[in-house]
């Protein structure tokens, strides 16, 4: 498809794709011991991390008025707390996908608290900018245990060229 025929839908769907990508290829191979380590005493490790942004993720699909498909949030194996991340991702870009149209996907939605509002397009863009946020310190931390380890660095170029087509398209 063209770029000129391509869908906001489509758009905000590509660059939250690139981002969680990106993330989860930093998080490939992760022991879980590493994965459980902090830097220091108050600090967020990798895995304080990956909770923190299932919990804003989760606090994203409440406040644009969606009952998250999954809502347990606690410590535990690596597999299982990334298997919560994608679930809780899938259903964001199941939410996205099923906007009937751009203008759906950027109306004002009610929380489920109905305290506040928001637009779906703009804060799925916001997790995605949220999960390279997050990439940053990932891959500082993983190799502050392994000076080896391998960032990945196609995906985060690969997230920044998606979100710099997409902006300038």
């Amino acid at each position: 498809m063209s770029d000129s025929r391509r869908t906001l839908i489509s758009r905000t769907v590509e660059i939250f794709d690139a981002s969680r990508d990106a993330l989860f290829a930093a998080l490939d191979g992760i022991s879980q011991e590493d994965f459980d380590w902090d830097p220091a005493p108050g600090s967020r490790g990798i895995g304080r991390m990956c909770r923190h942004m299932y919990r804003v993720d989760v606090w994203f699909l409440k406040r644009l008025g969606i009952e998250p498909a999954t809502g347990r949030d606690a410590p535990g194996p690596v597999g299982e707390i990334a298997g919560r991340m994608r679930a809780v991702q899938e259903q964001v870009v199941a939410e996205v996908e099923g906007c009937e149209s751009d203008a759906d996907l950027m109306a004002e939605r009610t929380s489920l608290d109905g305290e506040t509002g928001a637009r779906m397009g703009v804060d799925v863009v916001h997790m995605a900018q949220h999960y390279l946020y997050h990439l940053a310190q990932i891959t500082y931390v993983r190799r502050m245990r392994d000076r080896e380890w391998k960032a990945p660095l196609d995906e985060w170029e690969r997230a920044t060229h998606v979100i710099g087509d997409v902006v300038l398209a």
